[in-house]
């Protein structure tokens, strides 16, 4: 096996590795602090799942480019007579087949997102009205539709029957529930995890993290929408049910990997509802995560300073050596 080849398993098989131990470790994290997603801000909460979801995939890319990689290129001799074990090269196919699923996911959310996006826009026509900047469309389909599509150029459109079934005080904040995830950048957020590599969403660990993570999407856009005011918050109950009333049981879900919110989620209702008739509770609610992302930013920079130095790399070296002499 030439050095080349010799490397990229190497690298491969470091990739399946960490990725699984931090794919359990998310996992785990998520199921211990279960109950304290429930009581926290949404948005707060929104972004502690966020991050969780993205760290099996951060942390293994960041041990492999940042430590493994340079640690191989300084330190491996030229020429060196070492060969790949089966063990080794089952790691470096796993750590392929999380790089090449995560490539299809992307490639299926990009796809999906065009589809709906050139198919809606011949349907529709601009409104006078804009959302938080963005273009709204008049979309002559069947489906109660109110959705916010995109990520570089978001376009929301707004169905028809949407228009003609809602009251304007209901339509506004329908629209106010697209702005919410249009502010929190949610569309991105949702390539990201679509684009992130890691084995939870193969092996099924990421189910509750991502469904719990996007229904906290959900609830933080209604957070954002009623700003606390009970009136605006009976609107919006108001809007989801009518909406809800609206569309036919077989196509009240839409595609879990399009790059765009949806105001309707039909699984979510009933916990959206619940959340926004008891805003008395929540709206006096005062307790909030510590703050995600001045944490992980400092974490990252901490480990981009500290570990990438000759000594790590050498401890990376060595442990390297001894599970290809070990491993069988």
């Amino acid at each position: 096996m030439n050095d080349v080849m010799f490397a990229i398993v190497l690298a491969l098989a470091w990739f399946a590795t960490v990725n699984a131990v931090a794919s359990v470790a998310a996992a785990a994290l998520s199921w211990l602090f279960d109950r304290l997603f429930t009581v926290v801000r949404p948005a707060g909460a929104a972004l502690a799942l966020f991050v969780l979801r993205m760290l099996p995939g951060a942390l293994s890319a960041f041990f492999t480019i940042a430590l493994f990689l340079p640690a191989h290129w300084r330190l491996e001799p030229s020429q060196a007579d070492e060969s790949a074990g089966y063990s080794l090269l089952a790691l470096a196919a796993a750590g392929a087949a999380i790089l090449a699923a995560t490539a299809w996911r992307a490639l299926a959310a990009a796809r999906a997102t065009s589809w709906i996006g050139r198919t809606w826009i011949r349907r529709s026509r601009v409104c006078a009205r804009q959302a938080g900047g963005v273009p709204v469309y008049h979309l002559a389909d069947s489906a109660p539709v109110v959705s916010l599509v995109g990520v570089l150029r978001p376009r929301l459109f707004v169905a028809t029957q949407v228009f003609d079934s809602l009251t304007p005080d209901e339509l506004e904040m329908s629209i106010a529930h697209e702005v919410a995830h249009l502010r929190s950048r949610d569309n991105l957020k949702r390539v990201l995890v679509a684009c992130a590599p890691d084995l939870l969403t193969i092996a099924g660990l990421g189910g509750r993290v991502e469904k719990r993570w996007r229904a906290s999407l959900e609830f933080a856009a209604d957070a954002g929408a009623v700003r606390g005011d009970e009136r605006r918050a009976l609107n919006l109950v108001s809007a989801l049910v009518k909406v809800a009333r609206l569309i036919p049981a077989p196509t009240a879900g839409r595609h879990p990997m399009l790059a765009g919110s949806s105001f309707y989620e039909g699984a979510l209702l009933s916990a959206r509802i619940d959340r926004l008739l008891e805003i008395d509770r929540w709206r006096r609610q005062r307790f909030s995560l510590v703050p995600v992302w001045p944490i992980s930013v400092a974490g990252l920079a901490l480990l981009a300073a500290l570990l990438p130095t000759h000594a790590v790399w050498l401890t990376v070296h060595a442990v390297t050596e001894g599970l290809v002499r070990i491993l069988p």
